[in-house]
């Protein structure tokens, strides 16, 4: 990079001075010559230990990079272990007459202007600092709002069939479902996208402060929006649940009045109980917390209460029988949580109360969004369904008030996929409760960490893994390192769940495969029950192999156990491996499909089932032969293929010598397949007989049913096959004589076809 760089000095030198004309052979030079050598020469040894410290503070960037790295684990571990302990420590004392004298000084404190005028100066300052932040957050906020005035109108049209006037009932409810979300979340995203912008940058204790403020009311806010949205004029509730509320416009502006203060509520709790004034922090923060839960109690009071509650035909509709029996219980439950909450912020567990707050905001927002994007992920499975099985949609149908809505479920697929929609529906089902029951225990586990006494170590597994660590030059190296991994009665559980639900999708893969695959693509029954019984095993092995890792059974573990096994099979159980293979063997290379009729050695019977070990034939009589599957690699195998049920049609015909004998089987071998009532299995066969001297002849097999008759079948094909030569122009004049025709039933040496196999099947 450094033309001059002083690793050839002499050389460089010379080229300076005959740069700038100057002959570095004459004696008057010598002294120059050799200053410029001298200088070249030290900046040589400049760069080489400039290079060599750039590498040194490279690799002291990677060392520092590693301790960071350690350090903020280890800081993230440290922050989980004070959270599990410190939630219920008492932040505070008791609520008392103190709280309530100061309570005037803490308003007169909050609503102090100097306070104003400090937020006003950070604020000012951080718009001239970063000018561009602030007109990209504005300009969001104008985009959002405009994208939610469209949805709330699209919302609105669709509710007044205004908007996809022409849709399925199901079309609309779809798109309200999400367009319900869709506005609720708007405001909320605003009030989010304020905070992080008051908390990143440039930032003051005073903007600190309002990103909190905000964070707190942007999730609050987003509990007020999901049902008021829900309950607004033109809405889910309103016009597509079919569920009719007689309080539902004065609930929704109960909840506007309500949710507004609410969301102001949030801000002034959160703000006071981050100012540090020690004579009143407690004092505001605290009684405004009180007064909030009391009106949130007296909200779900109104919607709840059993006979009179807003949400009571809702409940009574979509509840069920269990709800409906224990709905007292959970009134209750729900009534009396805010004032759990209110309580504990009372007796001084100040911080405990904010915890639990913020997770039943979250649990609250989440579960809601889940109920009203329930009914569109059902039409989206519906659909989905309909495309994998290829199933037409439904009739519309309709009447003097509009369109009929199905009262019951109806399968498309003529009722042949209906119990595997509804195996599929409850594994479904399942997955997301137990999905959701997860979610829920890692939101609140730290809340109650006493729940944690019930997921007991089972037992620890020793694994060894490699970490950076630094050695005592301070260089960096990599270090195998001992690590214990505990298994808890949580992750057996999920190791049963897994091979549980591995077990289930083994079991239905048949019926998936009928319906996923064997509707778009063809396969003789050999592949499909190839790829079934691979599919189980697959489907097993992989389940089997999740299970034994949250066991923590590793391969390490194993491996000496699996080569013993592999030895100990190999020699005691000589006879199933072979049969295995030779299981594989059949399954890969197909020398008999199902139903076919063959001869294993003295055994002749039709295919019944293939297995991996064994095939099992069955007889005239009825009885079944298991035949080992290694017999098809050791034994002959005759294939009589469909004898006995199937009659061989033979035919002759003369040609012209214009084709070529392989083009002109091709050519009668697809119109023999293209006539009606001949078989496609056995395939039709065209062969070349002899050649003459003007003409060469080639015979046709093809296989009819047994029950049709078999001369006047050939007289008609003959007519058929000669008419076809002659169109062409490859009918020869002279015509041979037809040969004999032969009962397969009687004469096995017409049999269509036959495999003698000698050592491999």
């Amino acid at each position: 990079m450094v033309r001059h760089d002083g690793t050839h000095p002499l050389d460089q030198a010379v080229a300076v001075l005959n740069d700038n004309g100057l002959d570095a052979s004459k004696p008057e030079q010598q002294v120059l010559f050799g200053q410029v050598q001298q200088l070249l020469s030290d900046r040589g040894h400049w760069l080489t230990a400039l290079w060599t410290g750039h590498r040194n503070y490279q690799d002291k960037l990677t060392e520092i990079d590693a301790v960071t790295s350690a350090s903020v684990q280890l800081t993230k571990n440290y922050r989980t272990l004070i959270n599990r302990h410190v939630i219920w420590i008492r932040s505070g004392d008791p609520i008392g007459w103190d709280s309530i004298r100061k309570l005037s000084s803490g308003l007169a404190s909050l609503f102090n202007s100097n306070r104003g005028s400090e937020f006003g100066f950070a604020l000012q300052q951080k718009v001239g600092i970063n000018t561009a932040s602030g007109v990209v957050v504005l300009v969001a906020t104008v985009v959002l709002l405009v994208i939610r005035w469209r949805a709330k109108s699209l919302l609105i049209g669709i509710g007044s069939k205004t908007r996809l006037r022409e849709s399925t009932k199901s079309t609309r409810k779809l798109v309200a479902s999400g367009l319900t979300v869709l506005v609720a979340m708007i405001v909320p995203g605003v009030l989010l996208s304020f905070a992080s912008w008051l908390s990143s940058g440039y930032v003051s204790e005073s903007l600190l402060q309002a990103s909190s403020g905000l964070y707190a009311c942007s999730l609050i806010a987003l509990m007020v929006e999901l049902p008021r949205q829900l309950l607004r004029d033109h809405g889910l509730v309103d016009k597509h649940l079919g569920v009719e509320l007689p309080q539902r416009q004065r609930a929704s502006q109960y909840l506007m009045i309500v949710g507004t203060g609410l969301v102001l509520s949030a801000y002034v709790v959160t703000v006071t109980g981050l100012i540090d004034q020690g004579m009143w922090r407690e004092s505001v923060s605290r009684i405004g917390l009180m007064l909030t839960l009391m009106l949130v109690a007296w909200t779900f009071h109104r919607a709840l209460q059993p006979g009179t509650g807003i949400l009571d035909p809702i409940v009574e509709t979509f509840g069920g029988a269990i709800v409906q029996r224990i709905r007292l219980v959970i009134y209750l439950l729900i009534i009396a949580s805010p004032l759990a909450i209110a309580f504990l912020s009372a007796i001084g567990y100040g911080f405990t109360a904010q915890e639990i707050i913020l997770r039943f905001a979250v649990t609250f927002s989440v579960g809601l969004i889940a109920a009203i994007l329930w009914p569109a992920a059902k039409i989206l499975s519906a659909h989905a369904w309909r495309v994998l099985t290829g199933a037409s949609l439904p009739q519309r149908k309709f009447d003097e008030y509009g369109e009929i809505e199905p009262t019951h479920e109806i399968d498309l697929s003529g009722g042949l996929y209906l119990d595997l929609k509804h195996q599929i529906a409850f594994l479904c089902q399942c997955g997301l409760v137990v999905a959701g029951v997860v979610l829920v225990g890692m939101l609140w586990i730290d809340v109650f960490p006493n729940l944690r006494m019930g997921n007991p170590v089972v037992w620890t597994v020793t694994d060894t893994v490699t970490q950076p660590s630094m050695d005592a030059s301070g260089q960096t190296m990599m270090q195998a390192t001992v690590k214990e991994t505990p298994v808890t009665l949580v992750h057996c559980l999920f190791a049963a769940v897994t091979l549980f639900v591995a077990f289930q999708v083994a079991k239905l893969l048949p019926a998936l495969f009928d319906a996923l695959v064997l509707q778009r693509v063809s396969f003789d029954e050999g592949m499909e029950h190839f790829s079934l019984v691979l599919g189980r095993c697959l489907l097993f092995g992989v389940g089997c192999l999740i299970s034994l890792n949250w066991l923590g059974v590793r391969w390490q573990t194993v491996q000496w156990l699996a080569v013993g096994l592999t030895i100990g099979l190999g020699f005691g159980l000589q006879d199933m491996v072979r049969n295995v293979f030779g299981g594989l063997i059949v399954l890969f290379e197909k020398p008999a499909g199902l139903g076919d009729l063959i001869t294993v050695g003295r055994i002749t019977g039709r295919v019944a089932k293939q297995h991996l070990r064994t095939t099992v034939l069955t007889d005239d009589d009825g009885r079944e032969n298991i035949i080992p599957n290694k017999k098809f690699v050791t034994d002959d195998v005759v294939n009589w293929m469909g004898a006995g049920r199937l009659t061989v049609i033979p035919i002759e015909v003369a040609v012209t010598k214009d084709e070529r004998p392989a083009d002109i089987c091709r050519t009668l071998q697809e119109f023999a397949v293209a006539q009606d009532d001949i078989l496609m299995l056995p395939a039709p066969q065209a062969t070349l007989v002899c050649i003459s001297k003007v003409s060469q002849r080639i015979e046709i097999r093809v296989w009819i049913e047994e029950s049709t008759t078999a001369v006047g079948f050939r007289n008609n094909l003959l007519k058929r096959v000669r008419k076809y030569l002659s169109d062409i122009n490859m009918l020869a004049d002279e015509q041979p004589e037809q040969p004999v025709m032969r009962d397969l039933a009687k004469d096995p040496a017409s049999f269509p076809k036959s495999g003698r196999r000698s050592g491999a099947a």
